[in-house]
């Protein structure tokens, strides 16, 4: 795969012999410019760590400390991001070794403290990459599609109707507009990046962001819609910042503005649009399927407890449930998909429910030629307490794979782990079962998702899940949700 994406920015490379006298004048490198980039000086010095700590292990464990070899450091930018990446052509890693190893192990700890992502990529001739990220949309506290604060703060006084509001995509000089908006609705608690205008530009510019925004006669920001691109080349998009000025509330200007953003949207081609609908009360699910979003799956204790919701006073006592929908903008391509025995009708009843042309394969028992080593991309929060496996390429160690890094983020006291396979490929059909013999379940499918369908199981670590605290408003998502919780239930008790 490419490690460098079409919307990346390389600031430096620097080719280093891997001699341990130099790190401190590379480390420093990246500390100054991570501080051009808009890092606070602690967040500097977090990443003048991490490079240390992660060249130390290149110089240690890919080199075996031989002083003439050499690796590159990188530094870019992505939109709303600040990423670190080492290069080397050196050893293979292994990880079981390298975690057994009481010094080193501490290290991999302190880098997954101090970054937002940290993702592994195998570069096959060319070695391996690792990167660092500093992820400026990364919520502080995250919330889901379409919720608002509530607060005494967020009461102002109502504006007359009469008042007209004008809706159109969102210039990129926009960004501080939006922030103010931001702040009536949630203070200083929602995404970090949406306070940076800068970051706000760079997204839109790029084309991985589309914003609507609705406009008083002051052409301040009363309403927002936006959706989000994985990369440029990408057919799908999530749906999220849903937010209208409470000034401006009970007009209906959440509906028209997200309306505006779905045909919006259409119009450009993709095929769909994906969300993460709240599941304490009925009202973003209900928006969401008046506008033609169905139910695909439920992630149970998506949101962290200490999320507030609009109209809702008490703490919550437990992580929360979302419920993944999609909104089918365009037809997408007639598929054939490989869904696991056991999951076959479940998966056949998301297909028909959501208007999808899929035809299912029959996967051989064994595949020929199967690499030897698994490939998978991790994506880890643990200040959300999320992380995120998305399986590349199968290999045969494919169940030991993913044992060593379910452990990895267990001993790492990550709540929930998701677990995402292409149901494009006939593997996915027998190792399913693998995964779900480590506790792993079944949790739903995301259609479109990499250029084709993706089945998503999830992992609860030491999660306590009450299911009547979980409201799902439609006749299908209900029964998803008693299949899931069977499913869970199933899970814990191996």
């Amino acid at each position: 795969m490419n490690a460098e994406k079409p919307s990346s920015h390389i600031i430096f490379r620097a080719t280093v012999m891997s001699r341990k006298k130099y790190l401190p004048a590379v480390c420093g490198l990246v500390r100054d410019y991570a501080l051009l980039e808009g890092l606070t000086a602690e967040e500097a010095g977090h990443f003048e760590i991490v490079t240390e700590e992660a060249c130390l292990n290149v110089i240690q464990h890919a080199f075996e400390d031989k002083p003439d070899e050499y690796f590159d450091v990188i530094v870019e930018t992505r939109p709303a991001r600040f990423v670190v990446a080492l290069e080397d052509r050196g050893l293979p890693m292994d990880w079981k070794e390298i975690a057994g190893d009481e010094r080193v192990g501490f290290g991999i700890r302190l880098i997954k403290a101090f970054t937002d992502e940290v993702r592994f990529i195998n570069l096959g001739l060319q070695g391996k990459r690792i990167e660092f990220i500093k992820d400026f949309s990364r919520e502080k506290s995250l919330r889901a599609e379409g919720e608002e604060r509530d607060d005494a703060g967020a009461a102002a006084d109502i504006v007359r109707e009469d008042v007209p509001i004008a809706i159109r995509s969102m210039r990129p000089d926009e960004g501080p507009a939006l922030a103010r908006c931001l702040y009536r609705v949630y203070g200083y608690s929602y995404m970090e990046y949406a306070y940076f205008p800068e970051k706000i530009r760079d997204l839109i510019e790029s084309g991985l962001q589309v914003s609507m925004v609705a406009l008083n006669p002051e052409n301040e920001v009363v309403a927002h819609q936006g959706y989000k691109k994985s990369d440029l080349g990408s057919l799908v998009a999530e749906m999220g910042a849903g937010i209208v000025d409470p000034r401006y509330r009970g007009r209906g200007l959440f509906e028209k503005i997200k309306k505006t953003s779905i045909d919006y949207g259409r119009d450009q081609g993709l095929y769909g649009l994906f969300i993460e609908s709240v599941a304490v009360h009925p009202y973003s699910q209900k928006a969401n399927r008046a506008l033609g979003a169905r139910e695909t799956g439920i992630l149970f204790g998506y949101l962290p407890m200490r999320i507030s919701f609009k109209k809702i006073d008490e703490a919550t006592e437990q992580r929360q449930a979302v419920v993944l929908m999609y909104n089918r903008l365009n037809r997408e391509p007639d598929r054939t998909v490989y869904p696991p025995y056991q999951h076959r009708t479940v998966i056949g009843k998301i297909y028909e429910n959501g208007g999808f042309h899929r035809t299912f394969g029959e996967a051989a028992k064994a595949r020929d030629g199967m690499e030897l080593l698994s490939h998978v991309e991790i994506n880890a929060s643990h200040d959300l307490g999320m992380a995120f496996f998305k399986l590349i390429q199968y290999g045969k160690d494919f169940q030991d794979c993913i044992r060593y890094h379910l452990r990895d983020m267990c001993l790492q006291k990550v709540d929930c782990i998701f677990l995402d396979l292409p149901l494009s490929d006939p593997a996915t059909a027998q190792s399913c079962a693998a995964a779900e013999m480590l506790g792993f379940f079944f949790a739903g499918m995301i259609p479109e998702l990499d250029n084709g369908d993706f089945l998503r199981l999830q992992y609860l670590n030491n999660v306590k899940i009450d299911p009547s605290k979980t409201v799902v408003v439609s006749d299908f998502g209900k029964y998803l949700f008693d299949y899931i919780w069977k499913e869970c239930e199933r899970a814990s008790r191996k």
